[in-house]
């Protein structure tokens, strides 16, 4: 079971992202979270209050505050804790239609709490029973329809026999990467260099005014591979710059931040890069060895530049790839 807190107070310490699970009494949510926690199936009892635990990711800490569902905690829980954090994750009982008016009025209420722009998943819980179909679309249509521009997602789940579990942990995942920016951090520099058929390619992207690797930080870094089965991801600080590397045996990466007095978002940071890998490596599953470097350049620009990966909207990156000597 989770640990119960007596206190108000949202548990920052520890955790890289706070997530608030929200949704009306008996939803479910304590058994979801307990089965992110454990992939156990445990008895579970109304939420008195809260529940919060951490959840490691990819070795990174998110907090989870479950919220109680009861119409008192409701009252005076809920806006303090889901307008303090940075996803919200919103639970539905797909069994009891009649509540449905009632969750998606209170859901409306929490999109207003929500930090601008913050991510929302609605998992629409099943309890491994069989639901129509058209109630799973009258769902998604009703919790749809009020989202005011926050990015919303929709997954069918079950506590019981862990259906969608996964998919609820890549979307907390994804989650740390769309945060990246608004934690206020920036990148004025990311170079890639992925073995191909055609040899190593060299990609850039850096800010049109950054001009730092003129000044002798070049050397610094160049590229490493790890050993086969094996990573890397490595972490230094030069000049209130932040400097991460992340490799496997055939990518290796690094990033440069904007130059800061204060020091923030470091494991966002390798997680992007980590996150980065695995879509190069999916690339090259997909593409096998007739991966190309035009290929590379579609996807980069796409992941990195259209998706606004690593650049805030007022950036403007500019974009080079190359073949290179080994």
């Amino acid at each position: 079971m989770l640990e119960s807190k007596e206190n108000n107070e949202l548990v920052t310490s520890s955790r890289d992202l706070s997530v608030s699970i929200a949704g009306l009494d008996g939803v479910g949510k304590t058994a979801i979270v307990n089965k992110l926690l454990s992939d156990e199936i445990t008895e579970t009892y109304s939420t008195y209050g809260i529940n919060q635990e951490i959840v490691k990711i990819d070795g990174l800490n998110l907090g989870l505050t479950d919220l109680g569902g009861k119409e008192p905690f409701r009252n005076s829980l809920w806006e303090s804790y889901i307008s303090r954090s940075d996803a919200l994750i919103y639970v539905v009982d797909a069994t009891k239609e009649e509540k449905l008016d009632e969750s998606q009025e209170w859901f409306v209420r929490a999109l207003k709490w929500i930090k601008a722009e913050s991510p929302v998943l609605v998992l629409i819980n099943t309890w491994d029973q069989p639901v129509n179909e058209d109630v799973i679309k009258s769902i998604n249509s009703i919790f749809q329809s009020p989202t005011n521009g926050h990015p919303i997602e929709f997954l069918s789940i079950s506590p019981i026999s862990g259906k969608n579990i996964k998919k609820t942990v890549d979307w907390l995942a994804n989650t740390i990467i769309t945060n990246l920016i608004s934690a206020g951090i920036s990148v004025d520099y990311f170079v890639a260099y992925i073995k191909t058929e055609q040899g190593l390619v060299e990609a850039r992207i850096r800010t049109a005014d950054d001009n730092f690797l003129d000044k002798g930080l070049f050397p610094v870094i160049r590229y490493k591979f790890a050993s086969d089965d094996e990573s890397v991801l490595e972490y230094m600080r030069i000049g209130g710059r932040q400097i991460v590397t992340a490799a496997d045996s055939q990518t290796s990466c690094w990033l440069v931040t904007t130059r800061t007095d204060e020091f923030k978002g470091t494991n966002l940071l390798m997680k992007l890069l980590t996150e980065f890998i695995k879509e190069i490596h999916g690339l090259r599953v997909q593409k096998g060895t007739n991966l190309s470097e035009s290929d590379l350049t579609s996807y980069l620009i796409k992941y990195m530049i259209d998706n606004q990966t690593f650049w805030s909207e007022t950036q403007q990156p500019m974009f080079e790839i190359s073949v290179i000597d080994d």
